[in-house]
C-alpha cells in the first residue's frame, strides 16, 4: 500500500475519533469560511459603491432660506457661475414639477394646465415629471440606473414636446414609441421608453428641461443640479469652490462625503471578519495539532518498528502528514456546507449592526436616500470559486501547520529504546 494510501485509512481507523474531530474542525473551518464570505462581500460592496458613486456633486435648494421660503427653486442665473469653475467636466440642471391625473382630484378641479392623461405607475394620485439638460441620468428621477429599451433617448436642450416614459407607466396608460399623452394642457409624444432600478424613477416622465420650463411655466428655475467633477481626487476641492460661489443660496453635497460615512461604519465589519477569520484558522490549527500529537503518541511503537524495518523519517512523516490533510479536507467539506448556508444571514446580521444602514439613510437632498448609497447595506454574499480556492488554500495551511509539531516528534523516536520499552 502506498504511503498516501496508509495515511487515509489511518485516518478512519477510529470512527469515534474520526467523526469527533471531523466535526470539531468543521465547526472552525464553518467559522472562518463565514468570515471569508463576509470580508469578501463586504469588500466588493465598498468597491462597486465608490465606483458607481463617481465624481459627482449635488446642488438643491437650502432646506431654510433668508424669508423662510422652504424648498424655494434655484435659478440658472444663480448656477451658470458653476459651469466655468476648476475640475467641472459636466453640469446637468434638473426641474421638477406635478400634475393630477385627470378624474383623480378630490378636492377644487384644478387647472387644465395641471392635469395630465396618464395615470401614475403605483396608486399615488399625483405624476411627476422631471425636465432637465440630461435627460438619462438616473440621478435626476432618484435612480441609480436608467436604460431605454425602446425609441430613442431625447435631447436636454430640445424645444420639441417629446417625452421618455417608464415600461410600467406605458404598460398602465397603453403607450409606445409614437404615441401621444396630454400634460399641462400640452401633448406630448413619447420618443423613448426607458425601464429605471427603483419605484420612484418608474413612476417618472422625463422632458427636456426648456419644454418643462416652459409647461410649468417656471422659465430660468432649476430644483437641482448634478455637477461631474474630473476626478475624485479633485472632488473635494471643486465642492468647496461651489459652495464658496453660491453662499447661502443653494445646499451643496458631495456624495462622496456621504459615502465614506457609510463606508467607515462597513470597515468595522471588515475588521471584525479579518480577525475572526484568523481566530478561527488559528484554533483550527491547535484542534488539529492536538489531535495530531495525540496520535503520534499512540502508535509510537508503530512508529519504531517501521524505522526499525527500514522506513525513512520522510515516508513515515508523509504518512501522518496524510492522515492530517485527510480530516483537514473532510472539516473543509463540513465547513463549506455551514457557510454556505449561514454566510448570508451572518453577513446582513455584521452589516445590520454596524450602523451603515442609518448612515445612508439620509444622504440626499432634504434627506432623501441618496441613489448612490440606497444599495450599500443590501450585500449579496455569494460564494465564488476564489473564495472557495482561498478556502482550501487555509485548509492546506492549518494541516502543515498541525503536522509540523509531528513532524518534529517523529524524527525524536529512535526504534531501539522503543523496542526496549515494550
Amino acid at each position: 500500500m502506498t504511503i498516501v494510501g496508509r495515511g487515509i485509512r489511518n485516518a478512519f481507523r477510529n470512527a469515534v475519533r474520526t467523526i469527533s474531530v471531523v466535526v470539531i474542525l468543521g465547526l472552525a473551518i464553518g467559522l472562518s469560511f463565514v468570515m471569508l464570505i463576509a470580508h469578501h462581500s463586504v469588500t466588493d460592496e465598498v468597491a462597486t459603491t465608490l465606483s458607481s458613486i463617481g465624481n459627482t456633486v449635488t446642488i438643491a435648494p437650502p432646506v431654510y432660506s433668508v424669508g423662510g421660503q422652504l424648498g424655494k427653486n434655484l435659478t440658472t442665473a444663480e448656477l451658470a457661475p458653476i459651469a466655468h469653475l476648476h475640475g467641472v467636466t459636466s453640469f446637468d440642471e434638473v426641474l421638477s414639477g406635478t400634475a393630477e391625473p385627470r378624474g383623480k382630484t378630490k378636492n377644487a378641479t384644478p387647472s387644465a394646465s395641471v392635469h395630465t392623461s396618464l395615470r401614475p405607475g403605483n396608486f399615488s394620485p399625483t405624476a411627476y415629471f422631471s425636465g432637465s439638460t440630461q435627460p438619462t441620468n438616473p440621478v435626476n428621477i432618484g435612480a441609480s440606473t436608467l436604460r431605454i429599451v425602446s425609441g430613442h433617448a431625447i435631447s436636454g436642450s430640445t424645444s420639441a414636446d417629446v417625452a421618455m416614459v417608464s415600461t410600467v407607466m406605458a404598460q398602465k396608460n397603453g403607450l409606445k414609441v409614437g404615441s401621444t399623452f396630454v400634460a399641462y394642457g400640452t401633448t406630448l409624444t413619447v420618443a423613448a421608453i426607458f425601464d429605471s432600478d427603483n419605484q420612484s424613477g418608474n413612476d417618472t416622465v422625463i422632458t427636456s428641461l426648456p419644454v418643462l420650463e416652459r409647461l410649468t411655466g417656471d422659465t430660468g428655475q432649476v430644483s437641482t443640479a448634478v455637477v461631474t467633477v474630473a476626478s475624485l481626487t479633485e472632488l473635494a476641492t471643486t465642492t468647496s469652490a461651489i459652495e464658496r460661489t453660491l453662499g447661502p443660496v443653494a445646499s451643496v453635497t458631495s456624495n462622496l462625503a456621504d459615502a465614506n460615512q457609510a463606508i467607515g461604519d462597513l470597515d468595522s465589519v471588515q475588521g471584525i471578519a479579518l480577525y475572526s477569520l484568523a481566530g478561527a484558522v488559528g484554533t483550527a490549527a491547535v484542534i488539529l495539532l492536538l489531535v495530531m500529537v495525540m496520535i503520534v503518541r499512540e502508535r509510537k511503537r508503530e512508529i519504531g518498528i517501521l524505522k526499525a524495518i527500514g522506513a525513512s523519517n520522510g515516508r513515515i512523516m508523509a504518512q501522518f502528514t496524510t492522515e492530517a490533510v485527510t480530516f483537514t479536507l473532510l472539516g473543509l467539506v463540513v465547513g463549506l456546507v455551514a457557510g454556505i448556508v449561514t454566510g448570508s444571514a451572518v453577513t446582513s446580521a455584521l452589516v445590520s449592526h454596524s450602523g451603515a444602514s442609518s448612515a445612508t439613510g439620509g444622504a440626499g437632498p432634504f434627506g432623501a436616500p441618496s441613489p448612490f448609497l440606497s444599495h450599500l447595506t443590501d450585500i449579496n454574499a455569494q460564494v465564488g470559486w476564489g473564495v472557495v480556492l482561498e478556502a482550501l488554500a487555509a485548509a492546506v495551511v492549518v494541516a502543515v501547520l498541525a503536522s509540523a509539531a509531528t513532524t518534529w516528534m517523529i524524527g525524536r523516536i529512535q526504534p531501539a529504546e522503543v523496542l526496549r520499552s515494550e
